[in-house]
C-alpha cells in the first residue's frame, strides 16, 4: 500500500491526514519513505494520519507498513480516578478527570520535559479555583454560571466516553456532557473529542473538537468575560507576573496588546530552572467568528472568548455548535516554527472542511 504526500512547510512531527482511496487497515503501524525514513502511521476515517519529519516542497512516496515504531499513544481507563491517564512513549502526558467529585471534567496535570507541568494543578487552590488546568466552560448559559465554581449554579455532568483509541500516530476518545443546573434541569448536551499525536516531549499537540447540542431548547451564550469555552490556567512560574510573556499571531506582546484582541493563535511562555515552556493555542478558520478573541491575562489565564468581545450568541432548539482548537505544549525555540506549525493546522483544517 502507498500513499503520497506533498509537503508545504517545515515539518518536525507533523501529523499529516493522507486521503487514500483504499481503506488502510488497522494493522498499519509505520510510513517508510524511499530514502529510508520511517515515520509513525495509523488508519484514520478516509484515509491514514502520518506523523512527518520533512522539508518543505520535498514529495514523500510512502510504504504503509506493519512495522512498529518508536512510541505509542495509549489511552488507559483509570476506574479507580474516574479518568482516563493518556501515555506517550510510555510516559505520562496527562489525564482526563471526569470524577464527580469535580463541577466539571478536565485534562490536567500536563507533563513536558524534566517533569514539568505546563498548567496550574493545584486541587486546593483558593484563587480562582474553577480554572483547574484546561476546562470547557462558559459563564452564562441561559443565564446559569458554568465558569465559577462554587459560586456558580452549573454543574457540566459526565455522561460517558466512547471511541478510544490507541495507536502508533495518534490516541483519542470522546467525552459526553450534560450541562444542568444545580437544580437538576438539563440546558445542553456537549461532547469534547480530545486527539494526542506520537510527538517527542519538545513539542506535542492536542487537538480538541467542542460540540454543543441544544437538544432541550433553545440555549443562549452571553457575552460573558468569563468563558473560552475553552480554558487554561498557566503553571504558576509561567505567569507574566512571575517573568512569563504573551504574544500573539499579529506580533502583539503583553496583556495590553494581546487580552481581547482576535488573533489566530497566541503564545504563553515563561521559564522553569532555566528552560522554557510554553503554551499555544492555534484557533480553526472553521470556527464561527474566526479568528476567536483572547481573554489572557498576567495572572495566569488563558482563553479563546470570542463572546464578550464579540457578543452573545444563540444555538436554536436542535441545532449544533462547533469548536475545533490545537493546543500546542512545547519547551525552548517554538516560535521559531510557529508559522511553519500554523500554516499546516490551518491547511488541514481547510481541507477536511
Amino acid at each position: 500500500m502507498k500513499v503520497s504526500i506533498d509537503i508545504y512547510r517545515n515539518c518536525i512531527e507533523e501529523p499529516i491526514f493522507a486521503d487514500t482511496s483504499y481503506e488502510v487497515p488497522d494493522t498499519v503501524k509505520s510510513a517508510v519513505c524511499d530514502d529510508g525514513r520511517v515515520f509513525p502511521a495509523q488508519s484514520a476515517k478516509d484515509g491514514v494520519i502520518v506523523i512527518v519529519t520533512a522539508q518543505k516542497d520535498e514529495e514523500l512516496d510512502l510504504t504503509l507498513s506493519d512495522e512498529p515504531v518508536c512510541g505509542f499513544v495509549d489511552i488507559a481507563v483509570n476506574d479507580n480516578a474516574s479518568s482516563l491517564d493518556i501515555n506517550i512513549a510510555g510516559e505520562k502526558f496527562s489525564s482526563y478527570v471526569y470524577s464527580d467529585e469535580f463541577a466539571k471534567p478536565f485534562l490536567g496535570p500536563i507533563f513536558g520535559k524534566n517533569g514539568v507541568e505546563y498548567t496550574r494543578f493545584d486541587l486546593n487552590a483558593t484563587e480562582h479555583p474553577h480554572q483547574r488546568s484546561l476546562i470547557i466552560a462558559v459563564g452564562d448559559v441561559n443565564g446559569y454560571d458554568f465558569w465559577n465554581e462554587p459560586k456558580g449554579d452549573g454543574i457540566e455532568v459526565h455522561e460517558k466516553i466512547e471511541n478510544i483509541v490507541s495507536g502508533s500516530a495518534y490516541g483519542s476518545f470522546t467525552a459526553h456532557n450534560i450541562w444542568k443546573t444545580k437544580s437538576g434541569d438539563s440546558i445542553l448536551d456537549e461532547s469534547r473529542m480530545f486527539t494526542f499525536y506520537n510527538q517527542s516531549e519538545d513539542c506535542r499537540y492536542a487537538d480538541i473538537e467542542i460540540v454543543f447540542t441544544a437538544s432541550y431548547g433553545d440555549v443562549t451564550f452571553g457575552a460573558t468575560k468569563e468563558a473560552g469555552p475553552l480554558g487554561i490556567r498557566m503553571n504558576e512560574n509561567l505567569k507574566v507576573m512571575n517573568g512569563g510573556k504573551m504574544i500573539n499571531s499579529y506580533g502583539g506582546e503583553g496583556e495590553r496588546e494581546c487580552w481581547g484582541r482576535p488573533a489566530h493563535w497566541c503564545d504563553y511562555s515563561g521559564f522553569i530552572d532555566g528552560n522554557e515552556y510554553g503554551i499555544a493555542v492555534f484557533d480553526s478558520e472553521r470556527n464561527f467568528r474566526y479568528p476567536t478573541n483572547w481573554h489572557i491575562r498576567n495572572y495566569g489565564l488563558f482563553a479563546a472568548n470570542n463572546l464578550y468581545f464579540q457578543g452573545s450568541l444563540k444555538i436554536a432548539k436542535g441545532e449544533k455548535l462547533k469548536y475545533r482548537h490545537r493546543v500546542v505544549f512545547h519547551s525552548d525555540g517554538f516560535l521559531e516554527t510557529v508559522t511553519d506549525r500554523f500554516v499546516t493546522y490551518a491547511d488541514g483544517e481547510k481541507e477536511n472542511a
